[in-house]
Protein backbone atom coordinates (compact mmCIF):
# COMPACT_ATOMS: atom_id res chain seq x y z
CA UNK A 1 0.00 0.00 0.00
CA UNK A 2 2.79 2.40 0.91
CA UNK A 3 4.64 1.66 -2.34
CA UNK A 4 1.43 2.20 -4.29
CA UNK A 5 0.90 5.56 -2.58
CA UNK A 6 4.52 6.48 -3.21
CA UNK A 7 4.17 6.16 -6.96
CA UNK A 8 0.58 7.39 -7.22
CA UNK A 9 0.82 10.54 -5.07
CA UNK A 10 4.49 11.47 -5.48
CA UNK A 11 5.66 14.20 -7.83
CA UNK A 12 7.15 12.83 -11.03
CA UNK A 13 10.43 14.35 -12.16
CA UNK A 14 11.95 14.27 -15.60
CA UNK A 15 14.43 11.44 -16.18
CA UNK A 16 18.10 12.25 -16.23
CA UNK A 17 20.00 12.23 -19.48
CA UNK A 18 20.82 8.68 -20.53
CA UNK A 19 18.31 7.15 -18.07
CA UNK A 20 14.92 6.07 -19.47
CA UNK A 21 12.98 6.06 -16.16
CA UNK A 22 11.54 9.01 -14.32
CA UNK A 23 12.10 9.48 -10.59
CA UNK A 24 9.44 10.09 -7.93
CA UNK A 25 9.83 12.75 -5.27
CA UNK A 26 7.69 12.14 -2.16
CA UNK A 27 7.08 14.02 1.06
CA UNK A 28 8.10 12.92 4.56
CA UNK A 29 4.67 11.49 5.36
CA UNK A 30 4.96 8.89 2.62
CA UNK A 31 8.55 8.15 3.60
CA UNK A 32 7.32 7.51 7.13
CA UNK A 33 4.63 5.15 5.83
CA UNK A 34 7.21 3.26 3.82
CA UNK A 35 9.43 2.90 6.89
CA UNK A 36 6.45 1.77 8.99
CA UNK A 37 5.39 -0.93 6.53
CA UNK A 38 8.99 -2.03 5.97
CA UNK A 39 9.50 -2.54 9.71
CA UNK A 40 6.24 -4.47 9.92
CA UNK A 41 7.37 -6.70 7.05
CA UNK A 42 10.69 -7.39 8.79
CA UNK A 43 8.96 -8.19 12.08
CA UNK A 44 6.42 -10.54 10.48
CA UNK A 45 9.17 -12.32 8.55
CA UNK A 46 11.29 -12.73 11.69
CA UNK A 47 8.27 -13.97 13.68
CA UNK A 48 7.40 -16.62 11.07
CA UNK A 49 11.01 -17.85 11.12
CA UNK A 50 10.99 -17.87 14.94
CA UNK A 51 7.75 -19.87 14.98
CA UNK A 52 9.25 -22.46 12.65
CA UNK A 53 12.43 -22.69 14.71
CA UNK A 54 10.47 -23.17 17.93
CA UNK A 55 8.32 -25.93 16.42
CA UNK A 56 11.42 -27.76 15.20
CA UNK A 57 13.21 -27.32 18.54
CA UNK A 58 10.18 -28.43 20.54
CA UNK A 59 9.69 -31.50 18.34
CA UNK A 60 13.33 -32.49 18.73
CA UNK A 61 13.15 -31.91 22.49
CA UNK A 62 10.05 -34.10 22.78
CA UNK A 63 11.85 -36.82 20.82
CA UNK A 64 14.90 -36.62 23.09
CA UNK A 65 13.20 -36.52 26.48
CA UNK A 66 9.92 -38.35 25.89
CA UNK A 67 10.49 -40.61 22.90
CA UNK A 68 8.84 -43.55 24.68
CA UNK A 69 5.67 -41.51 25.24
CA UNK A 70 5.88 -39.48 22.03
CA UNK A 71 2.54 -38.79 20.33
CA UNK A 72 2.42 -36.32 17.43
CA UNK A 73 5.32 -34.05 18.51
CA UNK A 74 4.78 -31.54 15.70
CA UNK A 75 1.13 -30.99 16.61
CA UNK A 76 2.07 -30.70 20.27
CA UNK A 77 4.80 -28.19 19.43
CA UNK A 78 2.44 -26.06 17.35
CA UNK A 79 -0.04 -26.01 20.24
CA UNK A 80 2.70 -25.06 22.72
CA UNK A 81 3.90 -22.24 20.48
CA UNK A 82 0.46 -20.74 19.88
CA UNK A 83 -0.81 -21.28 23.43
CA UNK A 84 2.15 -20.48 25.68
CA UNK A 85 5.08 -18.87 23.84
CA UNK A 86 3.75 -16.32 21.34
CA UNK A 87 5.10 -13.47 23.47
CA UNK A 88 8.62 -14.90 23.64
CA UNK A 89 8.71 -15.48 19.89
CA UNK A 90 7.31 -12.01 19.17
CA UNK A 91 9.85 -10.36 21.47
CA UNK A 92 12.82 -12.22 19.98
CA UNK A 93 11.67 -11.47 16.44
CA UNK A 94 11.16 -7.81 17.41
CA UNK A 95 14.81 -7.51 18.46
CA UNK A 96 15.96 -9.03 15.19
CA UNK A 97 13.62 -6.80 13.16
CA UNK A 98 14.99 -3.69 14.90
CA UNK A 99 18.56 -4.69 14.05
CA UNK A 100 17.64 -5.41 10.42
CA UNK A 101 15.77 -2.10 10.18
CA UNK A 102 18.85 -0.28 11.52
CA UNK A 103 20.96 -1.90 8.79
CA UNK A 104 18.53 -0.78 6.08
CA UNK A 105 18.36 2.72 7.60
CA UNK A 106 22.14 2.89 7.58
CA UNK A 107 22.22 2.09 3.85
CA UNK A 108 19.60 4.80 3.26
CA UNK A 109 21.63 7.33 5.25
CA UNK A 110 24.78 6.43 3.34
CA UNK A 111 23.03 6.95 0.02
CA UNK A 112 21.56 10.27 1.16
CA UNK A 113 24.95 11.41 2.47
CA UNK A 114 26.58 10.89 -0.89
CA UNK A 115 23.63 12.63 -2.60
CA UNK A 116 24.01 15.65 -0.27
CA UNK A 117 27.66 16.14 -1.19
CA UNK A 118 29.65 14.03 1.26
CA UNK A 119 32.93 13.28 -0.51
CA UNK A 120 33.13 9.68 -1.71
CA UNK A 121 36.80 9.17 -0.95
CA UNK A 122 38.78 6.33 0.62
CA UNK A 123 38.21 7.57 4.19
CA UNK A 124 34.41 7.78 3.98
CA UNK A 125 34.24 4.45 2.15
CA UNK A 126 36.35 2.84 4.87
CA UNK A 127 34.17 4.29 7.65
CA UNK A 128 30.93 3.20 5.98
CA UNK A 129 32.28 -0.28 5.27
CA UNK A 130 33.43 -0.69 8.88
CA UNK A 131 30.02 0.35 10.17
CA UNK A 132 28.31 -1.96 7.68
CA UNK A 133 30.51 -4.86 8.78
CA UNK A 134 29.80 -4.20 12.47
CA UNK A 135 26.05 -4.10 11.87
CA UNK A 136 26.19 -7.31 9.83
CA UNK A 137 28.16 -9.10 12.57
CA UNK A 138 25.73 -7.83 15.20
CA UNK A 139 22.77 -9.14 13.18
CA UNK A 140 24.41 -12.58 12.91
CA UNK A 141 25.03 -12.54 16.66
CA UNK A 142 21.37 -11.70 17.37
CA UNK A 143 20.23 -14.48 15.03
CA UNK A 144 22.48 -16.97 16.81
CA UNK A 145 21.33 -15.91 20.29
CA UNK A 146 17.68 -15.96 19.18
CA UNK A 147 18.03 -19.49 17.84
CA UNK A 148 19.63 -20.75 21.06
CA UNK A 149 17.03 -18.88 23.14
CA UNK A 150 14.14 -20.45 21.21
CA UNK A 151 15.66 -23.87 21.91
CA UNK A 152 15.78 -23.07 25.63
CA UNK A 153 12.19 -21.81 25.52
CA UNK A 154 11.18 -25.11 23.92
CA UNK A 155 13.12 -27.17 26.50
CA UNK A 156 12.32 -25.27 29.69
CA UNK A 157 9.22 -23.20 28.95
CA UNK A 158 10.80 -20.04 30.38
CA UNK A 159 10.54 -16.51 28.98
CA UNK A 160 12.73 -15.26 26.15
CA UNK A 161 15.14 -13.23 28.28
CA UNK A 162 15.63 -15.99 30.84
CA UNK A 163 16.10 -18.52 28.05
CA UNK A 164 18.64 -16.31 26.26
CA UNK A 165 20.67 -15.95 29.47
CA UNK A 166 20.44 -19.69 30.11
CA UNK A 167 21.56 -20.48 26.56
CA UNK A 168 24.49 -18.06 26.87
CA UNK A 169 25.73 -19.66 30.09
CA UNK A 170 25.22 -23.15 28.69
CA UNK A 171 27.33 -22.28 25.65
CA UNK A 172 29.91 -20.58 27.89
CA UNK A 173 30.25 -23.70 30.04
CA UNK A 174 30.62 -25.93 26.96
CA UNK A 175 32.48 -23.67 24.55
CA UNK A 176 34.68 -26.38 23.06
CA UNK A 177 31.80 -28.78 22.48
CA UNK A 178 29.65 -26.07 20.91
CA UNK A 179 32.52 -24.81 18.75
CA UNK A 180 33.45 -28.22 17.39
CA UNK A 181 29.85 -29.29 16.87
CA UNK A 182 28.89 -26.02 15.17
CA UNK A 183 31.92 -26.21 12.88
CA UNK A 184 31.16 -29.81 11.91
CA UNK A 185 27.52 -28.86 11.42
CA UNK A 186 28.46 -26.09 8.98
CA UNK A 187 30.61 -28.52 6.98
CA UNK A 188 27.88 -31.16 6.99
CA UNK A 189 25.23 -28.65 5.91
CA UNK A 190 27.43 -27.45 3.04
CA UNK A 191 28.13 -30.99 1.86
CA UNK A 192 24.44 -31.87 2.16
CA UNK A 193 23.37 -28.87 0.10
CA UNK A 194 26.06 -29.67 -2.47
CA UNK A 195 24.96 -33.28 -2.89
CA UNK A 196 21.25 -32.43 -2.95
CA UNK A 197 21.90 -29.80 -5.61
CA UNK A 198 24.42 -31.61 -7.81
CA UNK A 199 22.98 -35.13 -7.95
CA UNK A 200 19.45 -34.20 -9.17
CA UNK A 201 20.94 -31.72 -11.63
CA UNK A 202 23.23 -34.38 -13.13
CA UNK A 203 20.38 -36.87 -13.18
CA UNK A 204 18.15 -34.38 -14.96
CA UNK A 205 20.89 -33.60 -17.49
CA UNK A 206 21.35 -37.30 -18.25
CA UNK A 207 17.62 -37.80 -18.68
CA UNK A 208 17.34 -34.81 -21.01
CA UNK A 209 20.32 -35.79 -23.14
CA UNK A 210 20.05 -39.59 -23.14
CA UNK A 211 16.32 -40.21 -23.44
CA UNK A 212 15.61 -39.92 -27.14
CA UNK A 213 11.99 -38.77 -26.91
CA UNK A 214 12.95 -35.90 -24.62
CA UNK A 215 16.20 -34.89 -26.32
CA UNK A 216 14.42 -34.43 -29.65
CA UNK A 217 12.07 -31.83 -28.17
CA UNK A 218 14.75 -29.77 -26.38
CA UNK A 219 17.36 -27.75 -28.24
CA UNK A 220 19.56 -26.93 -25.23
CA UNK A 221 19.54 -28.53 -21.74
CA UNK A 222 21.25 -25.57 -20.07
CA UNK A 223 18.12 -23.66 -19.04
CA UNK A 224 16.44 -26.78 -17.68
CA UNK A 225 19.58 -27.77 -15.76
CA UNK A 226 19.65 -24.30 -14.20
CA UNK A 227 16.03 -24.79 -13.10
CA UNK A 228 16.90 -28.22 -11.72
CA UNK A 229 19.82 -26.78 -9.78
CA UNK A 230 17.76 -23.88 -8.38
CA UNK A 231 14.89 -26.14 -7.24
CA UNK A 232 17.29 -28.72 -5.80
CA UNK A 233 19.21 -26.05 -3.91
CA UNK A 234 15.99 -24.63 -2.44
CA UNK A 235 14.85 -28.09 -1.30
CA UNK A 236 18.33 -28.89 0.05
CA UNK A 237 18.49 -25.62 1.98
CA UNK A 238 15.12 -26.25 3.62
CA UNK A 239 16.02 -29.83 4.50
CA UNK A 240 19.42 -28.94 5.94
CA UNK A 241 17.91 -26.07 7.96
CA UNK A 242 15.58 -28.59 9.59
CA UNK A 243 18.52 -30.90 10.26
CA UNK A 244 20.64 -28.06 11.65
CA UNK A 245 17.93 -26.89 14.04
CA UNK A 246 17.28 -30.43 15.23
CA UNK A 247 20.99 -31.09 15.79
CA UNK A 248 21.45 -27.89 17.82
CA UNK A 249 18.40 -28.75 19.93
CA UNK A 250 19.62 -32.28 20.59
CA UNK A 251 23.04 -30.90 21.53
CA UNK A 252 21.55 -28.54 24.10
CA UNK A 253 19.22 -31.25 25.39
CA UNK A 254 22.15 -33.64 25.74
CA UNK A 255 24.27 -31.11 27.65
CA UNK A 256 21.37 -30.25 29.96
CA UNK A 257 20.77 -33.97 30.47
CA UNK A 258 24.44 -34.48 31.38
CA UNK A 259 24.49 -31.54 33.80
CA UNK A 260 21.24 -32.52 35.49
CA UNK A 261 22.36 -36.12 35.95
CA UNK A 262 25.75 -35.02 37.24
CA UNK A 263 24.13 -32.56 39.64
CA UNK A 264 21.60 -35.00 41.09
CA UNK A 265 24.23 -37.79 41.15
CA UNK A 266 22.16 -40.35 39.30
CA UNK A 267 22.73 -42.53 36.30
CA UNK A 268 19.14 -42.25 35.10
CA UNK A 269 18.43 -40.34 31.90
CA UNK A 270 15.86 -37.60 31.84
CA UNK A 271 13.85 -39.78 29.51
CA UNK A 272 12.80 -41.84 32.52
CA UNK A 273 11.95 -38.87 34.76
CA UNK A 274 8.36 -37.73 35.09
CA UNK A 275 7.30 -34.55 33.28
CA UNK A 276 7.11 -32.17 36.30
CA UNK A 277 10.41 -33.47 37.72
CA UNK A 278 12.05 -33.21 34.29
CA UNK A 279 11.08 -29.56 33.82
CA UNK A 280 12.15 -28.72 37.36
CA UNK A 281 15.49 -30.48 36.90
CA UNK A 282 16.18 -28.76 33.58
CA UNK A 283 15.37 -25.35 35.03
CA UNK A 284 17.63 -26.04 38.02
CA UNK A 285 20.53 -27.10 35.82
CA UNK A 286 20.24 -24.22 33.41
CA UNK A 287 19.86 -21.42 35.94
CA UNK A 288 21.82 -22.70 38.98
CA UNK A 289 24.84 -24.58 37.67
CA UNK A 290 28.00 -22.51 37.34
Amino acid sequence: MCIRDRYSTGEQKRPQEGWPFASIEVDQRLEGQLAYHLFGLLWINAFIIALGQFILASSAGIWYFMRQQMNSPVRTSVFRALRYHMGSLAFGSLILAIVQFIRITFEYIKKKSYAMGVPENAVTKFIFKCMKCCLACFERFIKFINTQAYIQVALTGKSFCSSAIAAFYLIFRNTVVFGMTHGLSIIFVFVGKLFITVIPTIAGFLVITQVEDISKRISSPISLCICFAFISYAIGSLFMQVWGMASETILQAYLVDIEVNANVATNLSLIHISEPTRLLSISYAVFCLK
